[in-house]
């Protein structure tokens, strides 16, 4: 009886340990997201400037390099802790590509309207 109380004791606690962990990623997240909304304007007309189309196809080496510097300098200045997690460094990748995924138009994304967090997630 002893061992079950404690056995159960333990499944609880890692089940919380596991929906706060869950929480603070998410949390991070819409973090990141807005900061990428509030530079977004920014970040189109960088990747604009750094994206290079020719005959051989797009050369976005230098623009991937931005979006590493961008992390780094303002996701993780700002405490979004992008790099403590494969999984939302993907994520805020992923969501930077939305944001700037029309930078060839005039118009910004209309992902701009709306959030993506929890398909990032």
């Amino acid at each position: 009886m002893r061992q079950d109380l404690a056995s159960e004791y333990a499944k609880r606690a890692r089940a919380r340990a596991a929906l706060l962990s869950t929480s603070w990623h998410n949390d991070m997240l819409v973090l990141s997201e807005s900061i990428i909304v509030k530079h977004a304007a920014e970040l189109i007309s960088r990747r604009r400037q750094l994206t290079m189309t020719s005959n051989h196809g797009v050369e976005d080496s230098r623009w991937l390099q931005e979006v590493e510097l961008f992390i780094d300098e303002v996701l993780e200045g700002s405490g979004g802790h992008v790099r403590s997690s494969s999984e939302r460094l993907q994520a805020v990748r992923w969501m930077i590509a939305s944001a700037t995924a029309q930078f060839g138009s005039s118009k910004a994304s209309s992902w701009l309207d709306g959030a993506i967090v929890a398909d990032a997630a």
